[in-house]
């Protein structure tokens, strides 16, 4: 029993795996074309746009994906209250994008208009992964991905025989694509499980119980990345923060696929429920030993390659700093180790304590802003100051939260939704 248990896990994480590895492409494809099409300067706005996006979708992803997850689906008051989120920031995250895009003026009214509904889409289809992650559809994640990277380079190509790829260009792309894979990803859930209805006597409060503290939990990540763009770039310029944002989309499929990764552990986690604390938290040990060793070759070897792929995602217009790739494979490792022992915690009630442990991790933006201020020369090496945050809140999870509850709780049994 337990040998087939074993194996289950593995093709289920292996699909995973390759889900959030077609994921991965999608996003580094479309970065990608901003850092070879947009210059430097371009592809830091782009990235800000971007970040700011992936802020807030991270609030849909655990205020909705995490509970779909974790909460029992089958309870209508709970399905409601799922649909009824969903909706919500999805509406205040599109309006937020249409609003910050009209006031900047980056782009032209009708592309700030457009980029509401890109927004909306973006965080819909998000959600709509999560859903077939929920469900065990591992398998159709690929078909979602390569759609919506087929919709946004299709769009793309036809703005430049228009007449040219700009800023706009992007949010048009962004639109087309991710509307594509939503209704490709609704298409792939079960039946049972498509989010058609109830949407009367949503559970709101009950759903927010959970998703609150998963949501805020979520935002820590992008949120941290976006404030080191503003720091950056309000002190040395969009110019020369874009090559540090290129060494960034150089790692980016290391990182998407360390958040994969991620929200498979929850899951994982959740079958595990009702088993001794103890024998969770070395499961815990042993993903976060096994993912720092894997994410770490991938840094060593992404730095081995970087003389030869550097110049094709720039276009040799501009170098790719080493030390900001360095940096920014440490921070990936640094987020793989957190990530078993923060989901381990959140399965067991204590999202209050991991989001408050999180923290540090905004704490570690001081010695980028000290970094950024008293040697304005080494803006290559604030990933590598960055990365403190997730280490030590690592650290502090395991010891402070997780290791308490291996002596004070029993194993309970308990319903895991479908």
């Amino acid at each position: 029993m337990r040998g087939r248990l074993a194996r289950l896990l593995g093709r289920r994480a292996t699909a995973a795996v390759l889900g959030q590895g077609t994921q991965a492409l999608a996003g580094l494809a479309l970065q990608v074309a901003a850092a070879r099409l947009l210059g430097a300067g371009g592809l830091a706005v782009f990235a800000l746009v971007y970040g700011a996006l992936v802020l807030g979708t991270a609030v849909c992803s655990g205020l909705v994906g995490d509970s779909l997850t974790v909460l029992d689906r089958a309870d209508r008051g709970t399905r409601a209250g799922l649909h009824v989120w969903t909706a919500v920031v999805a509406t205040a995250v599109g309006l937020a994008g249409a609003a910050a895009a009209l006031a900047s003026g980056l782009v032209p009214v009708w592309a700030g208009l457009l980029l509401g509904p890109a927004c909306a889409a973006f965080v819909v289809e998000d959600t709509l992964r999560r859903l077939l992650m929920a469900t065990g559809r591992y398998r159709a994640l690929p078909l979602v991905d390569l759609t919506s990277l087929a919709g946004a380079l299709a769009a793309l190509g036809v703005a430049g025989l228009a007449g040219g790829i700009t800023l706009a260009s992007f949010v048009v792309a962004l639109l087309v694509g991710q509307a594509a894979a939503a209704v490709v990803a609704w298409w792939c859930v079960p039946a049972g499980e498509r989010p058609r209805g109830p949407w009367r006597r949503p559970d709101l409060r009950g759903v927010a119980a959970f998703g609150t503290w998963r949501a805020a939990a979520q935002t820590v990540r992008p949120g941290s990345l976006t404030l080191l763009r503003v720091l950056v770039m309000a002190t040395a310029g969009a110019a020369a923060y874009g090559p540090l944002e290129a060494a960034r989309v150089y790692t980016a499929p290391t990182l998407t696929l360390v958040a994969g990764i991620g929200s498979f552990l929850l899951p994982h986690f959740v079958g595990l429920r009702a088993r001794p604390m103890a024998e969770s938290l070395r499961v815990a040990d042993r993903a976060a030993a096994g993912l720092a060793a894997g994410v770490g070759a991938i840094g060593i070897a992404g730095l081995l390659v970087l003389p030869w792929l550097g110049p094709l995602l720039t276009g040799g217009d501009y170098a790719v700093p080493a030390a900001a790739v360095a940096g920014w494979s440490v921070y990936a490792v640094a987020g793989a180790v957190l990530l078993p022992y923060s989901s381990l915690a959140s399965v067991h009630g204590g999202q209050r304590r991991v989001l408050a442990l999180r923290a540090l991790e905004f704490g570690a933006l001081g010695a980028v802003a000290a970094l950024v201020l008293l040697a304005p020369g080494s803006v290559t090496w604030t990933p590598l100051a960055l990365a403190l945050g997730p280490v030590l809140a690592a650290v502090a999870v395991r010891q402070r939260v997780v290791v308490p509850t291996t002596r004070t709780r029993t194993p309970t049994p308990v319903a895991v939704p479908a």
